[in-house]
């Protein structure tokens, strides 16, 4: 059984509230909010109801606490406020609060705390069910109800270390396939809070073995049973969540896998936001889920028996594009999944060419740019999670150490591009290369020469261009 917090600790929880709503009337605070003060867990997020005007509650918070208030719901009539980092959401009671805490989702969200005075109400044990450590439906139709409530099952269990009950589990299976029913942008942002979890592994079998993923990444879940070669001990999926811890490790402690000189650019890649929502080290990990889901599609035997997957980086940006706009991902973190899934074999084809040049080290900025960082850390966690009868330890320490060697010849590279030595249509006028997509690629070529080193004035420059268009010409 969980100790949950005293009263004493619950009011101090929702103090900001009083302190902005003071003497305005019968408020309850229910659902997340109260499930998690009585955790002792940060509250942010609060959900109110009120015997009244919602519109006018709302506004008489942004007044007190600051913000701006808007409708949410015109259906519901429900109202928004977000306060810095609080967010209040205020709806009228569509019935009598017994009623309201039934319509909702588990019983441990079904909570209602009076705002004035911490009084509690409780209809369907669900304190009783937050101090037992389990997470019970309310009613038998709740996920016909909301279907999103299906991720938010498994979520919420991963997050809050509940366990569904063996009813709840029944519900989900017997449900399942209408998880892909809600909006492409809910299911994405309850992906994203399972992966943000600090075990984001146990969450995704959990949905995998209640057939909620087969519904909302019904491309993951082919994943399963997808045998591959003898370098890897576990099928495509299984693999793919080792990838995914893997990740989720190395994103949360890179100087453990790094040298210390690497591993501060790369934590600081990783802090970046990608959208208003998403950071890269969060993007990473669903990359990482979705790093081989090509696999099925190009899985191939060649004659002597080998299994290969000729193409699956290329194919798999091409599927992880479609789940992203199924998702409404944003166009942000659509193009770093794609640049990341695309090439998160590059830096494996080095291992074998090290030490690093700076054309090489150019090359693999240039495929993974802006991102290369992150490509780095998916590259060291598919690496790390590959351990097949023919896969060898001094394989993993080459690639852990060709990791932090990539980073560091990035550094030495400095700002890319490197700066234009004469402006391009000069540049292809001196050495007689015609306008068109010729002069894009003399210049391209030029900033690789720049990086390595081989050109470093303007004669060079010209040089290069010139020697660059005969050899076009000879081609051609």
């Amino acid at each position: 059984m969980r100790e949950l917090a005293p009263r004493a600790a619950l009011l101090q929880a929702l103090a900001p509230l009083r302190a902005a709503l003071a003497g305005a009337g019968e408020v309850w605070v229910v659902g997340g909010a109260v499930r998690d003060a009585l955790l002792g867990r940060p509250v942010l997020d609060f959900d109110v109801v009120v015997r009244g005007d919602p519109d006018r509650l709302a506004r008489a918070y942004a007044r007190s606490a600051g913000g701006a208030p808007f409708a949410l719901s015109e259906r519901h009539g429900a109202w928004r406020v977000v306060d810095g980092e609080r967010t209040l959401d205020v709806t009228a009671f569509a019935d009598t609060l017994p009623a309201d805490l039934g319509r909702r989702d588990f019983t441990v969200d079904a909570i209602a705390v009076r705002l004035h005075d911490g009084a509690l109400v409780d209809p369907l044990d669900g304190v009783a069910d937050l101090a037992a450590g389990v997470l019970r439906p309310v009613s038998d139709h709740v996920f016909t109800d909301d279907p999103l409530r299906l991720l938010r099952l498994v979520r919420l269990a991963t997050e809050l270390d509940l366990a569904p009950t063996p009813e709840a589990e029944r519900l989900a299976r017997r449900d399942a396939p209408l998880a892909a029913r809600a909006a492409g942008e809910r299911q994405l942002a309850e992906l994203l809070r399972l992966l943000a979890a600090p075990d984001p592994v146990d969450g995704l079998h959990a949905l995998e073995q209640l057939g909620i993923l087969a519904a909302v990444l019904p491309e993951v879940a082919a994943l399963r049973g997808v045998i591959q070669n003898p370098y890897h001990h576990l099928d495509v999926l299984d693999h793919t969540l080792h990838v995914v811890d893997a990740v989720a490790d190395i994103g949360e402690h890179v100087g453990h896998y790094l040298a210390p000189a690497a591993a501060a650019a790369v934590d600081a890649e990783l802090a970046a936001p990608l959208d208003g929502a998403v950071g890269v080290r969060l993007g990473l990990r669903l990359a990482a889920l979705v790093h081989d889901v090509a696999k099925p599609d190009t899985r191939t035997v060649t004659a002597d028996g080998q299994i290969k997957f000729f193409g699956h980086e290329e194919r798999g940006a091409e599927i992880t594009r479609g789940i992203a706009r199924r998702l409404h991902a944003s166009r942000a973190l659509e193009r770093f999944l794609c640049v990341l899934v695309r090439h998160h074999l590059a830096l494996g084809f080095l291992v074998k060419r090290r030490p690093l040049t700076p054309r090489a080290a150019y090359r693999y900025a240039v495929a993974t740019a802006p991102h290369p960082h992150a490509s780095i850390v998916l590259s060291l966690g598919d690496r790390l999670a590959t351990r097949g009868v023919r896969s060898r330890l001094r394989g993993v320490r080459r690639h852990v150490e060709l990791a932090s060697e990539m980073v560091l010849a990035l550094q030495r590279l400095g700002p890319l591009p490197p700066p234009a030595l004469l402006p391009a249509d000069q540049l292809a006028h001196l050495a007689g290369v015609p306008p068109g997509p010729a002069v894009g690629q003399l210049v391209a070529a030029l900033r690789e020469e720049q990086a390595a080193g081989e050109v470093q004035t303007v004669e060079q420059a010209v040089a290069f261009a010139r020697a660059f268009a005969e050899r076009s010409a000879q081609r051609s």
